[in-house]
């Protein structure tokens, strides 16, 4: 007996060895999405000190015990548990953690769960807007975002946008909001070198370009746009016209990942204005019994041979991994955009790379980001405002089409390519192919822009406190060639003429600032963060002219070959810094009661000795509404949060030096029988020259029903812009006539609704619509005692004089003012107008005393329309956008309806000789010419299908772990009244009151054409 009892326990005893020895447990951790191997999870046994690492083909191997759980974790991941049990190999497949990645958003100098944001900020997924040609980063959040209206000023590639959220808030400085990078604010107001001269009449030109166009839309991840002041009050004397906070993509820990994304694309000129054919013409001239000795024997469309369908392409390149320490993502991007006017296009080559390492248990965390951008803008001679003998598309429109294109200038019986016609004798009308060839103007552009953060936990001090070193660089340098040979009628009276320009700008900063987060009690999350920021930025440039070649050979190369006596040279440098000390606190109790508060005091040398330092608070306040009792059973509700904001933000965005006195070069004196230069003031002194300051009111709430099949938001604002920068008188005898002064209000007010709806999701179907609304109302307040101050400059032969909007207390922004158009008078045909005293009279009688208000260019509401759709492996999406009740001056049309135009052997828009105005009247000034340009606009179209099954094309081009492949329309088509070239259009036609520019908006005259786009693109990664 008793040795049987031994002889059981000893069995007992071996079971329990083998129950609780320990063996090696080996495997693989993969990507749940791509199947490729994870380097650097971490893997340890629960509850003890026991782990390991994947190695870099993401296999592991660890000594456990049948009754032990592994846990495996990753950054970016879900975690996973795993019993051990009987297993000796143990796979596993972690999942991206989708949550994790969507409920942090970012804001000024951190982030913050999106279910405890409290301002009005909003995020675009970048790679859902990255469809079709995108060449700058403000066009992913067109019509995207509730509140902000971007208008594209132009079709010519690269062409800048006029970006307004929730309304403008100055007349004088920029109302375009701050651009943050990677935790960089950067500076967009120049980077293009200007041209002596540019913009008059013989020195045609197209203007600014976008500054943003040196960022690859590739490379960014998402973009949050900061809309009110309880949002934005952070970055303080830079936050009155919103903030746009771009971060770009970073790499993840893992096996080494290639991405390709390329597309081709062409473009084509589709809303032609409707000129007079050269049969038309002619009869045109024979019916009012013009001389015909102006006649050719030509058919030429301008319109038509002065563009063309313009190819473009673009392939992007990037690779990226690493391990849990240290993950990395470089990229190299080139676009070859052509514009759909002849020699004009963009070209674009550009790389970054961004690196984040962490050391010392993950304590400390170092981000670096780099990018560099080469662009080559090849520009076309459009010359908006040029006078009436105006650039190229002037001349398209009233360049006689019985001409042609070229002719036998050398008499030899061959006609070579660079023989233009040209009327002879005749400088104010050119060939309108030979402005397009003959005018060689290009920009040279390289920028870097760079970020180095460094955060480091003080543990050893207390839980939650880190420490932040953020440092930025961004250095630009432009550099402008420009040349009319003299065989131009631009330049032939002075035998041709050659620039040079060049621009450098650059902004360092420093920031250095402490964050502190804790729990307490499990329900009271604090956060606070406050800081130091330092930014300089330093603007220097150089121009040289010189006319009087004796050939054409040099080109711009030698300007010392042309005439001495021609020579023209300018030179300028300024700097200016902005100092500034932050703070905020974030505090909620179980994310149910939420508090912000923000305070920044901004220090800039802009302004006056006396007002140099602002202060700029903001407060907010949320509640979640579905976390109380009184909603616990409302089963629809998955979460409802109100939400109440106030802040004060500021501009200074006035240019350099405006508070001190500035002397500038002045006519030559003869002093001692001595011939000297001279210098005289030209600005007024203000000690006293202060920020504008916005003040915000936003009241919102966000919902989520049905458990997300129905979320969005709506919110309410009241901004309002006191101390307005504006040009005042000073008593005379003065040095100058005028001073820069604070006076002023504004007044915005609105609503934004933003909505998005999974109408259906079985299985492999899925249906998502989303859509924006927006309606703002603004109004001029005070003008400091002014009752008007006038803008909109007018162009065109007899127009150019006329200022078209009045800014005035109780009218909004953009007022077109003007006399009232009634009809014709029945027995002569000229145009009648009313006025405010008259009743009717012929339009050229109604003196500007009497003008009247006549439109609005601000729009009543725009709105935004997406849809996405996936079946199985097909994916569709569309996207449109409108405006409704915007109205805009076609300054074209009343210079083109005219057959005044006749006399002067220029062509003509076809209405005009349907309307009875008689061949001896002028275009005339009215509300004839202020058009409804409402508009909806099918902005985008696309149709996917991404390949499941790779195994084909991996025998072919080796490990695919993805492809897809869509063709794309961008500007399918618009549907507006309007009847110029686009309805979305803004020239720039400001007029000054003393040395300040009062802005103008809703003008368009003569603008480069906005394409219909077609593209075909594949994206593969291996």
């Amino acid at each position: 007996m008793v040795k049987k009892i031994l002889l059981l326990s000893t069995l007992m005893l071996c079971c329990v060895s083998l129950a609780f020895a320990q063996r090696t447990i080996t495997g693989t951790v993969t990507d749940a999405d791509s199947g490729l191997p994870l380097p650097g999870v971490n893997i340890a046994i629960k509850g003890t000190m026991t782990g390991t690492t994947t190695d870099i083909n993401g296999q592991y191997r660890i000594q456990a015990n049948q009754g032990d759980v592994l846990v495996f974790s990753f950054v970016g991941y879900l975690t996973q548990e795993v019993p051990v049990g009987t297993q000796d190999v143990i796979d596993v497949a972690l999942a991206v953690d989708e949550v994790l990645l969507d409920e942090v958003v970012v804001v000024g100098y951190g982030t913050q769960r999106r279910a405890n944001v409290t301002g009005s900020a909003e995020r675009v997924n970048a790679d859902e807007a990255n469809v079709g040609l995108v060449s700058a980063p403000e066009q992913l959040i067109q019509g995207r975002v509730a509140g902000v209206n971007i208008i594209q000023n132009g079709g010519e590639p690269g062409a800048p946008t006029t970006v307004r959220i929730r309304g403008g808030t100055s007349i004088s400085a920029s109302n375009e909001p701050l651009y943050v990078i990677d935790g960089v604010p950067i500076d967009n107001a120049g980077g293009t070198p200007s041209l002596l001269g540019e913009g008059d009449s013989n020195t045609p030109s197209s203007g600014r370009k976008n500054p943003l166009v040196f960022l690859n839309p590739n490379d960014i991840e998402s973009i949050d746009v900061l809309k009110d002041a309880s949002a934005a009050a952070i970055y303080g004397s830079r936050g009155a016209n919103g903030v746009i906070l771009i971060t770009t993509k970073k790499g993840r820990a893992g096996q080494v990942q290639v991405d390709y994304d390329g597309y081709v694309s062409t473009s084509n000129f589709y809303r032609k204005l409707p000129l007079l054919t050269a049969e038309e013409y002619r009869a045109a001239v024979r019916r009012f019994g013009l001389p015909e000795n102006n006649l050719g024997d030509a058919d030429t469309d301008w319109q038509d041979v002065v563009t063309r369908d313009a190819i473009s392409h673009q392939h992007n390149l990037a690779f990226g991994g690493g391990t849990s320490a240290t993950q990395y993502r470089a990229s190299v991007s080139y676009l070859n955009q052509e514009g759909i006017i002849l020699d004009s296009g963009l070209e674009r080559v550009s790389g970054r790379i961004n690196v984040n390492h962490s050391a010392f248990d993950d304590r400390l965390r170092i981000d670096t980001r780099l990018t560099g951008s080469f662009f080559h803008d090849n520009r076309a001679p459009y010359n908006q405002t040029g006078g009436f003998e105006g650039g190229l598309l002037t001349n398209v429109l009233k360049y006689n089409p019985t001409l042609p294109i070229r002719t036998d200038r050398n008499g030899d019986g061959v006609v070579e390519d660079n023989e233009f016609f040209e009327i002879p004798g005749q400088t104010s009308r050119r060939n309108p192919v030979a402005l397009a060839i003959q005018v060689e103007d290009f920009v040279k552009t390289t920028r870097v822009l760079g970020s180095f953060k460094a955060d480091y936990d003080f543990t050893f001090i207390t839980e939650g406190l880190t420490g932040t070193v953020n440092l930025g660089l961004d250095r630009q340098q432009a550099s402008r060639r420009y040349f009319i040979p003299a065989a131009s009628p631009l330049r032939q009276s002075v035998n041709g003429e050659a620039q040079q320009a060049n621009t450098e700008q650059s902004s360092e900063l420093i920031e250095l600032y402490g964050t502190y987060n804790r729990t307490f009690e499990d329900a009271h999350n604090l956060s606070l963060v406050g800081g130091y920021s330092f930014q300089e930025f330093l603007q220097e440039g150089f121009s040289a002219r010189a006319q009087g070649f004796v050939t054409d050979l040099f080109e711009y190369n030698n300007l010392a070959a042309g005439n001495a006596n021609t020579y023209q040279v300018s030179s300028f440098k300024q700097k200016n810094r902005l100092i500034s000390f932050f703070g905020r606190l974030n505090y909620d109790y179980n994310g149910k009661y939420i508090l912000s508060a923000s305070l920044r005091r901004d220090g800039s040398s802009r302004f006056g000795k006396d007002e140099k330092w602002g202060l700029f608070p903001a407060f907010t306040v949320g509640w979640r509404l579905s976390d109380e009792a009184f909603l616990s059973g409302v089963e629809a509700i998955s979460d409802l949060k109100l939400r109440v904001g106030w802040g004060v933000t500021g501009s200074q965005e006035i240019g350099n030096l405006r508070s001190l006195p500035i002397f500038g070069s002045a006519g030559n004196a003869v002093l001692g029988e001595q011939e000297v230069s001279g210098v005289a003031p030209t600005n007024f002194p203000n000690p006293n020259l202060k920020w504008e300051e916005t003040t915000q009111l936003n009241i919102g709430v966000d919902f989520d029903l049905w458990d997300s099949r129905v979320y969005g938001s709506v919110e309410y604002y009241l901004k309002n812009t006191d101390d307005l920068l504006l040009e005042f008188e000073v008593p005379q005898p003065a040095a100058v006539p005028t001073r820069l002064a604070n006076a002023g209000e504004m007044e915005n007010k609105g609503v934004d609704v933003s909505l998005n709806a999974v109408l259906l999701d079985r299985g492999d179907l899925f249906l998502e619509l989303g859509a924006t609304f927006n309606r703002n109302v603004n109004e001029i307040k005070d003008l400091g005692g002014r009752t008007q101050i006038f803008t909109g400059r007018s162009s065109g032969q007899g127009l150019s004089q006329i200022n078209t909007q009045i800014i005035t207390p109780g009218e909004p922004f953009g007022t077109f003012f003007g006399p009232e158009f009634i009809g014709f008078d029945p027995d002569t045909g000229i145009q009648l107008c009313r006025g405010a005293e008259t009743a009717s009279a012929p339009c050229s009688d109604i003196g500007q005393s009497e003008w009247l208000i006549i439109g609005n260019a601000q729009p009543d509401f725009t709105y935004g329309l997406t849809t996405s759709l996936t079946y199985k492996n097909w994916d569709f999406s569309f996207f449109i956008r409108g405006e409704q009740g915007r109205d805009v001056y076609n300054n074209t049309a009343i210079e083109y309806t005219s057959k005044f135009l006749l006399n002067q052997n220029s062509n003509l828009l076809r209405p005009a000789l349907e309307d009875p105005t008689p061949l001896s009247e002028a275009p005339q000034y009215s509300s004839r010419w202020i058009q409804d340009a409402s508009f909806l606009r099918m902005e985008n179209i696309t149709l996917g299908y991404t390949f499941t099954n790779v195994t084909a094309l991996n025998a072919v081009v080796g490990t695919i772990r993805r492809a897809r492949i869509y063709v794309a329309a961008n500007n399918l088509f618009v549907i507006t009244p309007y009847d110029g070239f686009d309805p979305e259009v803004n020239t720039e036609a400001s007029s000054s009151v003393g040395n300040i520019p009062i802005t103008s908006l809703g003008i368009d005259y003569t603008n480069y054409p906005r394409p219909r786009t077609f593209t075909a693109g594949i994206s593969l990664g291996f």
